[in-house]
């Protein structure tokens, strides 16, 4: 079975892109892989576009899929997820997840659904007042919510701009869509979760569903929006979902290949200090986790990079011995000669690290053990070498990490442009398993670029373009990059054109807290 490379939200009837948006936050804590939503026909951003006949619209949504994605789609855009997944010689879809979507929406002589007679009249009443039914819908899919009041003020804050003929046209694929046997016969697996309390998918239908054999997950408290009432448990159980698609026992593929990380660094060792902004302001934070009265006598500054956060080390902890360690030996060389700061310099991978159990004070690491992926045996590796009383201060990044460009990126091509990075849940629980104490945190930073030319430029100055094994090798040509720019554009803020960085800070301790 494929690895999950990419998540893929398609919203339903009536909605757009904007309420995934607290479903896609939480996410972003669970899984470190791209999130991207499509909206459809006539909806949101695509407003102008007509709705399409049913073999065309799954046609031009299937072009639109990432390879190697999970389809997660709520009520119509659920359905419709069913029907991408059935199609025949579809292979970009590893599985699907579909919130509160029925099988046939409206009722059947032997299944449950919208009586018929209902949906007549409302579809008769949104011909004669699209925004009055509109607001009705609002106040339907919020019903039987714990926070129901706050989920409908939600929802009609976010009043649309309605294509009546096009959202017709949406509402008649709507009653005709009839999954009933695609349900029984998807060739990948499905998770289907529902609202105890949705009052447009009737309880006895998600029994009908659960009676097919479907992994059925029934959420309570909830109506038909769990995604925004209880975004968090759903991506919850999102992960799971994601992280059951691998086979038992499947060996884990690392995005990105060690020796291509640490000629990425080396080339990049006498650009770095003149780009890497964010990464002294971020080493300048980390030191300051350490506390003054504490006095380590060994310290490892682990992926040291041009020396700068050995430098200030020694100055934090002027007597202390300090070995600076790195993957490439390229940056070792720069660090010995232009920061000479350190005691002894070693070239290793911080999964496998050359040093003797319980001889380290301090593990420092700023922005250096992203490149890992194996973090049971990273944290094992740090556990092990620290001393009873040692300590382990860590900076590193989230996926939330360039999440412009990747977005931007996403509306050019489906390919893998942008570096992955393991979630802030993942780091928690190798910090909990490897029993080391302390927090775990993350924080957001926002650099700003004139232009994308610089944004890139300053990239490839710190050695942080994209080293995916999965990247595209060779030129971008000149087209891609043109729409690109268009993309982020869009994006440009008063500031600039705006880039993210998740910083996740880690303060962990053998034996006590430091503080």
């Amino acid at each position: 079975m494929s690895q999950v490379e990419n998540l893929v939200f398609l919203h339903g009837w009536g909605g757009d892109n904007g309420p995934w948006q607290p479903l896609l936050e939480a996410v972003r804590e669970q899984l470190g892989v791209p999130l991207r939503c499509i909206e459809l026909p006539g909806f949101g951003g695509r407003r102008d576009e007509p709705w399409q006949q049913q073999e065309v619209l799954l046609q031009q949504l299937y072009h639109a899929l990432p390879q190697n994605c999970v389809l997660v789609g709520h009520s119509l855009g659920g359905m419709l997820a069913v029907q991408l997944a059935s199609m025949r010689e579809q292979r970009k879809i590893c599985g699907i997840v579909t919130i509160s979507a029925n099988a046939c929406f409206v009722e059947q002589a032997d299944w449950p659904g919208m009586p018929q007679r209902t949906f007549e009249r409302f579809r008769t009443a949104f011909v004669q007042d699209p925004y009055a039914i509109w607001e009705r819908f609002c106040a339907l899919q919020s019903h039987g919510d714990n926070a129901m009041r706050a989920l409908l003020k939600h929802l009609k804050g976010r009043r649309p701009n309605i294509n009546a003929d096009t959202w017709l046209h949406a509402l008649d694929c709507l009653s005709r869509l009839d999954n009933r046997n695609l349900l029984q016969s998807l060739a990948v697996p499905a998770l289907h979760m529902f609202g105890k309390r949705d009052a447009l998918v009737p309880l006895a239908a998600v029994e009908e569903i659960q009676a097919t054999g479907a992994q059925v997950e029934i959420m309570e408290g909830c109506g038909h929006k769990p995604h925004m009432s209880q975004p968090h448990q759903v991506a919850k159980r999102l992960r799971h979902f994601v992280e059951s698609l691998s086979a038992a026992g499947t060996p884990l593929v690392e995005p990105f290949d060690k020796p291509a990380v640490a000629r990425s660094f080396g080339r990049a060792a006498s650009s770095y200090d003149s780009c890497a902004h964010l990464q002294r302001a971020v080493c300048r934070q980390l030191v300051k986790l350490a506390e003054r009265h504490w006095t380590p006598s060994n310290i490892v500054d682990l992926g040291s990079g041009t020396g700068f956060g050995s430098k200030l080390l020694r100055h934090h902890f002027p007597d202390a011995r300090i070995v600076a360690l790195d993957l490439s030996e390229d940056m070792l060389r720069f660090a010995r000669k232009e920061r000479p700061q350190a005691d002894a310099y070693i070239a290793a991978d911080a999964e496998q690290l050359p040093l003797a159990d319980g001889s380290v004070d301090l593990l420092f690491s700023s922005m250096a053990l992203q490149w890992c992926y194996r973090l049971p045996q990273l944290f094992a590796e740090l556990r092990r070498v620290l001393s009873p009383k040692g300590h382990c201060l860590v900076a590193t990044l989230g996926p939330g990490t360039l999440a412009e460009l990747r977005d931007s990126w996403a509306e050019v091509d489906s390919g893998v442009h942008v570096n992955r990075f393991l979630p802030l849940v993942n780091w928690r629980e190798a910090a909990t398993q490897s029993q080391l104490k302390g927090e775990v945190l993350d924080e957001q930073r926002l650099l700003y670029f004139d232009n994308l030319r610089q944004l890139m430029r300053e990239l490839k100055g710190v050695g942080a373009h994209n080293i995916n094994r999965a990247a595209e090798r060779g030129m971008t040509g000149r087209s891609k990059l043109r729409r690109l720019a268009e993309s982020y554009e869009a994006l440009r803020q008063p500031k600039g054109l705006p880039l993210s960085y998740e910083v996740i800070y880690m303060k962990l301790a053998q034996g006590f807290d430091q503080g």
